[in-house]
Protein backbone atom coordinates (compact mmCIF):
# COMPACT_ATOMS: atom_id res chain seq x y z
CA UNK A 1 0.00 0.00 0.00
CA UNK A 2 1.33 3.42 -0.66
CA UNK A 3 2.44 5.76 1.95
CA UNK A 4 -0.65 8.32 2.85
CA UNK A 5 0.55 12.24 2.46
CA UNK A 6 -0.55 15.49 2.08
CA UNK A 7 0.69 18.44 0.34
CA UNK A 8 -0.55 22.05 0.33
CA UNK A 9 0.26 23.51 -3.34
CA UNK A 10 0.61 26.95 -3.25
CA UNK A 11 1.83 28.06 -6.64
CA UNK A 12 5.51 26.87 -7.09
CA UNK A 13 5.75 25.84 -3.22
CA UNK A 14 4.92 22.01 -2.11
CA UNK A 15 4.55 22.32 1.68
CA UNK A 16 4.34 18.61 2.56
CA UNK A 17 2.26 18.41 5.83
CA UNK A 18 4.30 16.10 7.93
CA UNK A 19 1.75 15.39 10.55
CA UNK A 20 -0.94 13.86 9.14
CA UNK A 21 -4.27 14.94 10.93
CA UNK A 22 -6.62 13.16 12.41
CA UNK A 23 -9.05 13.73 10.73
CA UNK A 24 -9.88 15.79 6.97
CA UNK A 25 -13.41 16.53 6.55
CA UNK A 26 -15.12 17.06 3.24
CA UNK A 27 -18.54 18.89 3.08
CA UNK A 28 -20.31 19.39 -0.22
CA UNK A 29 -23.60 20.90 0.70
CA UNK A 30 -26.53 20.54 -1.20
CA UNK A 31 -28.63 23.71 -2.14
CA UNK A 32 -31.99 22.20 -2.51
CA UNK A 33 -35.07 24.39 -1.89
CA UNK A 34 -38.45 23.35 -0.71
CA UNK A 35 -41.83 24.76 -2.02
CA UNK A 36 -45.47 24.40 -1.72
CA UNK A 37 -47.51 22.83 -4.33
CA UNK A 38 -51.57 23.12 -5.18
CA UNK A 39 -52.87 19.27 -4.41
CA UNK A 40 -49.59 17.92 -3.92
CA UNK A 41 -48.11 19.82 -0.81
CA UNK A 42 -44.41 20.25 -0.43
CA UNK A 43 -41.86 19.64 -2.74
CA UNK A 44 -38.10 19.04 -3.19
CA UNK A 45 -36.79 21.59 -5.90
CA UNK A 46 -33.26 19.73 -6.97
CA UNK A 47 -30.50 22.52 -7.18
CA UNK A 48 -26.58 22.00 -7.88
CA UNK A 49 -24.10 21.42 -5.24
CA UNK A 50 -22.77 23.99 -3.48
CA UNK A 51 -19.08 24.60 -3.02
CA UNK A 52 -16.72 21.35 -1.67
CA UNK A 53 -15.00 22.21 1.52
CA UNK A 54 -12.63 20.50 2.96
CA UNK A 55 -11.05 21.34 6.87
CA UNK A 56 -8.75 19.79 9.20
CA UNK A 57 -6.20 20.31 12.40
CA UNK A 58 -2.96 19.59 12.25
CA UNK A 59 1.05 20.33 14.04
CA UNK A 60 3.68 21.91 12.73
CA UNK A 61 6.14 20.86 14.91
CA UNK A 62 9.27 22.49 15.60
CA UNK A 63 10.95 19.03 15.85
CA UNK A 64 11.79 16.30 13.59
CA UNK A 65 9.38 13.08 15.08
CA UNK A 66 9.85 9.45 14.57
CA UNK A 67 6.58 9.79 11.98
CA UNK A 68 8.24 11.94 9.99
CA UNK A 69 10.06 12.08 6.83
CA UNK A 70 13.35 14.67 6.62
CA UNK A 71 14.02 17.83 8.55
CA UNK A 72 10.57 19.71 9.33
CA UNK A 73 10.28 23.31 8.48
CA UNK A 74 10.22 25.61 10.69
CA UNK A 75 6.69 26.18 12.07
CA UNK A 76 6.59 30.17 11.86
CA UNK A 77 7.53 29.82 8.33
CA UNK A 78 5.08 27.42 7.18
CA UNK A 79 2.33 29.94 8.47
CA UNK A 80 3.74 32.85 6.81
CA UNK A 81 3.37 30.86 3.83
CA UNK A 82 -0.09 29.93 4.27
CA UNK A 83 -1.27 33.49 5.37
CA UNK A 84 1.07 35.28 2.40
CA UNK A 85 -1.15 33.14 -0.25
CA UNK A 86 -4.04 33.44 0.95
CA UNK A 87 -3.40 37.25 1.47
CA UNK A 88 -2.68 37.06 -2.66
CA UNK A 89 -5.89 36.05 -3.56
CA UNK A 90 -4.62 33.14 -5.57
CA UNK A 91 -6.58 29.49 -5.24
CA UNK A 92 -4.15 26.38 -3.93
CA UNK A 93 -4.41 22.84 -4.26
CA UNK A 94 -4.04 20.42 -1.88
CA UNK A 95 -2.89 17.13 -3.08
CA UNK A 96 -2.99 13.75 -1.25
CA UNK A 97 -0.76 10.70 -1.69
CA UNK A 98 -2.14 7.13 -0.93
CA UNK A 99 -5.56 7.70 -1.40
CA UNK A 100 -8.31 9.86 -3.29
CA UNK A 101 -11.02 11.76 -2.10
CA UNK A 102 -11.82 13.55 -5.07
CA UNK A 103 -10.58 16.80 -4.41
CA UNK A 104 -8.59 17.65 -7.71
CA UNK A 105 -10.10 21.22 -8.21
CA UNK A 106 -8.57 24.68 -7.15
CA UNK A 107 -9.36 25.78 -3.40
CA UNK A 108 -9.30 29.10 -1.25
CA UNK A 109 -7.86 29.64 2.20
CA UNK A 110 -11.21 30.20 3.30
CA UNK A 111 -9.75 30.26 7.49
CA UNK A 112 -6.45 29.88 9.02
CA UNK A 113 -5.64 29.76 12.82
CA UNK A 114 -2.86 28.32 14.40
CA UNK A 115 -1.83 28.19 18.44
CA UNK A 116 1.43 28.04 20.59
CA UNK A 117 0.49 25.50 23.63
CA UNK A 118 2.32 25.27 27.05
CA UNK A 119 4.54 22.85 27.35
CA UNK A 120 5.46 22.75 23.95
CA UNK A 121 7.46 25.96 22.69
CA UNK A 122 8.20 26.40 18.72
CA UNK A 123 5.33 23.66 18.12
CA UNK A 124 2.29 25.32 16.28
CA UNK A 125 -0.66 23.89 16.51
CA UNK A 126 -3.15 24.80 13.54
CA UNK A 127 -7.05 24.53 11.93
CA UNK A 128 -7.29 25.56 8.25
CA UNK A 129 -10.70 25.73 6.18
CA UNK A 130 -10.17 25.20 2.21
CA UNK A 131 -13.25 25.97 -0.22
CA UNK A 132 -13.73 24.90 -3.69
CA UNK A 133 -13.46 27.98 -6.28
CA UNK A 134 -14.36 28.14 -9.62
CA UNK A 135 -13.33 30.38 -11.95
CA UNK A 136 -15.53 33.61 -12.98
CA UNK A 137 -14.15 34.98 -15.32
CA UNK A 138 -15.76 36.70 -18.64
CA UNK A 139 -15.51 33.89 -21.55
CA UNK A 140 -16.03 34.38 -25.13
CA UNK A 141 -18.69 32.54 -26.82
CA UNK A 142 -18.48 31.43 -30.30
CA UNK A 143 -21.64 30.96 -32.24
CA UNK A 144 -21.63 28.59 -35.03
CA UNK A 145 -21.70 30.75 -38.41
CA UNK A 146 -25.68 31.98 -39.14
CA UNK A 147 -26.66 31.32 -36.01
CA UNK A 148 -27.75 34.60 -34.29
CA UNK A 149 -29.36 34.94 -30.52
CA UNK A 150 -32.95 36.36 -30.48
CA UNK A 151 -30.92 38.51 -27.75
CA UNK A 152 -28.97 39.66 -30.14
CA UNK A 153 -31.44 40.05 -32.54
CA UNK A 154 -33.80 42.09 -30.88
CA UNK A 155 -31.35 44.78 -30.51
CA UNK A 156 -30.02 45.27 -33.59
CA UNK A 157 -31.70 46.63 -36.47
CA UNK A 158 -33.38 44.59 -39.41
CA UNK A 159 -32.07 44.50 -43.13
CA UNK A 160 -33.62 47.66 -44.65
CA UNK A 161 -34.89 46.84 -48.19
CA UNK A 162 -35.99 43.56 -47.02
CA UNK A 163 -39.60 43.78 -49.35
CA UNK A 164 -42.88 44.49 -46.79
CA UNK A 165 -43.87 45.21 -43.37
CA UNK A 166 -47.36 44.24 -41.89
CA UNK A 167 -48.62 45.96 -39.56
CA UNK A 168 -49.60 44.73 -36.18
CA UNK A 169 -51.42 46.49 -32.75
CA UNK A 170 -49.08 48.76 -31.36
CA UNK A 171 -47.01 49.87 -34.00
CA UNK A 172 -45.92 53.44 -35.66
CA UNK A 173 -43.77 54.30 -38.35
CA UNK A 174 -41.12 55.92 -35.81
CA UNK A 175 -41.09 51.72 -34.25
CA UNK A 176 -40.95 50.36 -37.18
CA UNK A 177 -38.35 52.91 -38.74
CA UNK A 178 -36.51 52.35 -35.56
CA UNK A 179 -36.83 48.24 -36.14
CA UNK A 180 -35.53 48.13 -39.95
CA UNK A 181 -33.19 51.09 -39.75
CA UNK A 182 -31.99 51.46 -36.22
CA UNK A 183 -33.11 54.86 -36.12
CA UNK A 184 -36.42 55.83 -35.71
CA UNK A 185 -36.19 59.67 -37.28
CA UNK A 186 -36.10 57.92 -40.44
CA UNK A 187 -39.94 57.47 -40.11
CA UNK A 188 -40.35 60.09 -43.05
CA UNK A 189 -38.58 58.04 -45.24
CA UNK A 190 -41.23 55.01 -44.45
CA UNK A 191 -44.46 57.31 -45.20
CA UNK A 192 -43.11 58.71 -48.31
CA UNK A 193 -42.87 55.25 -49.47
CA UNK A 194 -46.44 53.97 -48.64
CA UNK A 195 -48.16 57.62 -48.49
CA UNK A 196 -50.82 56.29 -50.91
CA UNK A 197 -51.33 53.03 -48.26
CA UNK A 198 -51.28 55.31 -44.95
CA UNK A 199 -52.94 58.43 -46.25
CA UNK A 200 -52.79 61.72 -45.13
CA UNK A 201 -52.08 61.74 -41.59
CA UNK A 202 -48.71 59.51 -40.99
CA UNK A 203 -49.57 59.05 -36.81
CA UNK A 204 -52.61 56.80 -38.63
CA UNK A 205 -51.54 52.57 -39.51
CA UNK A 206 -53.71 50.33 -38.47
CA UNK A 207 -53.03 46.23 -38.49
CA UNK A 208 -52.96 44.53 -41.60
CA UNK A 209 -51.93 47.37 -43.45
CA UNK A 210 -48.77 46.27 -46.08
CA UNK A 211 -45.75 48.51 -46.35
CA UNK A 212 -43.18 48.73 -48.44
CA UNK A 213 -39.53 49.02 -46.36
CA UNK A 214 -37.42 50.86 -49.03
Amino acid sequence: MNRYRMYLIMGSLELPLQVLPEKLAVRAAGRNETAEVLELGEVLLLRGRGLRKVEWEGLLPAWKLPCMDGQPLTPILAVRYIQRYRDKKEPVYLRLEGTDLDLDVPFGIEDFSYEERGGEPGDLYYSIQLTEWRSYAPSRVTLPEGEVREADRAGAPEDAGSGSYTVVPGDSLWAIARRFYGDGTQWRKLYEANRAVVGANPNLIYPGQVLTIP
